[in-house]
């Protein structure tokens, strides 16, 4: 008799949460597979998940143990290794900007010291790359490792997906399901986090959004055979297919203030490392668009993680232009990404800013990808609001997970504040020509049809 099919979900974070939990994912498993999840997060930020999936299913919140020093120092030398290897292979030097150590204590100081100059010494051959990632999983504590087994073992799933690859603390985790021959999953986070030596997670197979990701793989690490690389797409895009997820465009105008006669445009927000002036570039649109307010309204969404005071004074100086509507994510928590967690109607929050809005503008966002299914364009800022040493849109676009709009029309550029307001108006002119390959451009970097990625995941999985 074949065994009951039982599905473990580890979501590190609340973006797993938004991509994969609220996704079809689950309600394609469920009549198939019991289902199970761990997270570091609280058993509150899962209150959904029963009532739209219709399902029961167990929850254990895990507290992921912290590297010992043996194994940080061999992983944080391998991630330096490997940018400077990637950046000689791409001839990208803008990669090594990814190396971004942490500066809170001596200690820690040291700890990134040692890892640059052993990483320096191991990028000169790539099998040694190789060689000191395995001592670093090597390094991992076994108590921790022999924990997790049993934890494994009470509740014997047939195979775990971990929602994305750049937590550490979950190796341990992939160490014990691979003593108890529990296949593991691994979805690869984003579009540009390949190049960025940020796979720390490692997995029986890994789940990619397109060719030119599997492409990537790889470039980057030739040592996972293509059995292990599964492209199956990402469930992230699927919401906007449904239209029950749509606002009528006059109660959404009533509900946040909007006036139904004008041309909505959306400005959605970065994080403070990111777009460290993202504020000024929000003041330079204003500024810009302040003689077309009686026909234009600016949406303004900001990064779900940075609820920072630095916008105030243009969101007071502009209130009768910009509209602030905020993401509807807990935010009680001072731990970044890995503590805040998306509510459910923040999904249809964003469908309908992509449905309703005319544009979107930003930095370097995959709200790009978002809006493109609505056939709307997205405008990346692309001029230096102010001085800075260590940050510049040059930079910025020079990435190498931009290189993937090489020959294509796929955003609109804006170079200076002062071609802001022509090239919105443009935009806005559906005869005019910005972004034309912007559906080209979300085909090539996510697998399509966009309403299977879900049922191929969950094939996968079971």
């Amino acid at each position: 008799m074949p065994k009951e099919k039982h599905i473990l979900f580890l979501v590190p974070d609340g973006v797993g949460i938004k991509n994969y939990i609220y996704s079809n994912i689950i309600k394609e498993l469920k009549e198939n597979a019991k289902i199970s999840i761990w997270s570091p997060l609280p058993i509150e930020a899962f209150a959904d998940v029963k009532k739209i999936h219709n399902i029961d299913f167990q929850y254990k919140q895990i507290k992921l143990k912290p590297e010992n020093i043996k194994t940080r120092l061999y992983r944080e030398a391998t991630t330096f290794a490997r940018l400077i290897h990637n950046s000689k292979i791409q001839s990208n030097p803008s990669i090594l900007t990814n190396w971004r150590p942490s500066k809170y204590s001596l200690k820690v100081k040291l700890l990134y010291k040692s890892a640059e100059i052993l990483g320096s010494y191991l990028s000169k051959k790539y099998t040694k790359i190789l060689h000191f990632e395995q001592k670093s999983r090597n390094n991992i504590s076994s108590l921790t490792i022999d924990n997790y087994i049993k934890e494994l073992e009470k509740l014997n799933p047939t195979s775990i997906l971990i929602t994305h690859q750049r937590v550490p603390g979950l190796m341990p985790i992939c160490l014990a399901a691979r003593k108890l021959n529990i296949k593991t999953f691994t979805a690869i986070f984003s579009w540009d986090n390949l190049p960025k030596a940020k796979l720390v997670v490692n997995s029986d197979y890994y789940i990619v959004w397109s060719e030119w990701m599997k492409a990537e793989m790889k470039t980057y690490y030739p040592e996972i055979s293509e059995n292990r690389v599964l492209l199956i797409g990402s469930p992230q895009f699927e919401f906007y297919l449904d239209k029950n997820r749509i606002t009528p465009r006059e109660e959404f105008a009533h509900i946040h203030g909007l006036d139904i006669h004008k041309k909505w445009i959306c400005f959605s927000g970065d994080d403070q490392i990111t777009s460290p002036f993202d504020n000024l570039f929000l003041d330079d649109i204003a500024t810009s668009l302040e003689s077309e307010k009686d026909d234009i309204q600016i949406i303004f969404r900001r990064c779900p993680v940075d609820f920072s005071t630095r916008y105030d004074s243009t969101l007071s100086k502009f209130n009768n232009l910009i509209v602030s509507i905020d993401p509807l994510w807990n935010n009680e928590s001072n731990s970044g990404w890995v503590g805040y967690f998306p509510k459910y109607q923040d999904i249809d929050m964003q469908v309908n800013l992509a449905y309703h809005c005319s544009m979107v503008i930003n930095l370097g966002s995959t709200m790009a990808l978002d809006f493109s299914i609505y056939d709307k364009p997205c405008l990346y800022l692309n001029y230096n609001p102010a001085y800075s040493k260590v940050w510049s849109t040059e930079m910025i676009y020079s990435f190498q997970h931009f290189r993937s709009m090489n020959g294509l029309d796929a955003v609109g550029w804006l170079n200076d504040k002062d071609s802001i307001r022509n090239t919105v108006l443009k935009a806005l002119n559906p005869k005019q020509e910005i972004a034309v390959d912007r559906k080209k451009w979300m085909e090539k970097l996510v697998l399509h049809p966009l309403d299977e990625n879900s049922s191929k995941i969950a094939k996968a999985l079971l």
